[in-house]
């Protein structure tokens, strides 16, 4: 009897292994309050998803050594709908948090002045182009980044709508538009040399950032086997993250609607 038992056990055992593996499930969002996205919906999903880990799109030193958001050093981490949605379930079911930005990114952001110098190359490139003073291939670029700059026109309902596969392949699309045609209307125009330095290495950081992501999701999936993670990321991360990670063997990914 104690041998059957134990064979039982054995086999049964085997079958878990077998059939069990770590599920990801990707959720592209948008940081601030719309129609469509709140906190609220954020937390729906969770409750749906039912995760065991929740990845969040920070960086490590925002958090305690405990993996919980450093509230006393940066009360305003609750100001997104992420981190007020991720924060609110992980009150209720006690699940992990785990960042997986890149390490220092605001202090990058902060070093470089990168969204200002960004802001103010688009604001140069537009203005030459309004002036007419852009080749025709260059002014006929930066029509295009403004037609997919703005989602083309798009309008959405729900969350579900940012992240059917639709939705991710015009965003792949749009990624390789913006960055691609950006560094060549800057290398193209005498008039915009000043910003090569800075416009090639705003290309390169946003595709540095999502491969460090990809990595660090890797890793912590290596902590969390046969456990379902959620991965809550902006939205414009997603195509990137899924191309950096839909060869992997080492989990499957679902969308959170299937649950």
């Amino acid at each position: 009897m104690k041998i059957r038992f134990l064979i039982c056990s054995i086999l049964c055992c085997g079958l878990y292994n077998a059939y069990s593996q770590t599920e990801l499930c990707i959720v592209g969002t948008f940081h601030n309050e719309s129609s469509y996205i709140n906190s609220d919906s954020i937390y729906n999903i969770l409750l749906k998803a039912k995760p065991d880990v929740i990845l969040i799109e920070l960086d490590s030193t925002l958090f305690t050594d405990n993996f919980n958001f450093d509230l006393n050093k940066y009360p305003d981490l609750l100001s997104t709908n992420e981190n007020i949605g991720a924060e609110k379930y992980h009150s209720q079911h006690k699940v992990d948090l785990r960042p997986f930005d890149m390490t220092g990114r605001n202090e990058y952001y902060k070093e470089t002045n990168y969204f200002d110098n960004q802001n103010k190359m688009w604001s140069e490139v537009l203005g030459l182009y309004e002036r007419s003073e852009l080749s025709k291939k260059d002014k006929e670029d930066v029509e295009l980044i403004r037609l997919v700059m703005n989602y083309n026109g798009m309008t959405f309902s729900s969350v579900k709508d940012l992240n059917v596969n639709m939705m991710v392949k015009f965003l792949s699309l749009r990624e390789k538009i913006i960055y691609s045609k950006m560094v060549s209307i800057v290398e193209n125009t005498e008039k915009l040399y000043h910003w090569i330095d800075f416009a090639r290495q705003w290309e390169a950081h946003w595709y540095e950032r999502n491969s460090i992501m990809a990595d660090n999701i890797k890793k912590i999936a290596n902590d969390y086997k046969n456990k379902r993670i959620v991965v809550l990321v902006g939205l414009e991360h997603k195509p990137g993250l899924l191309d950096l990670l839909q060869e992997s063997t080492d989990f499957v990914i679902q969308e959170y609607w299937t649950y």
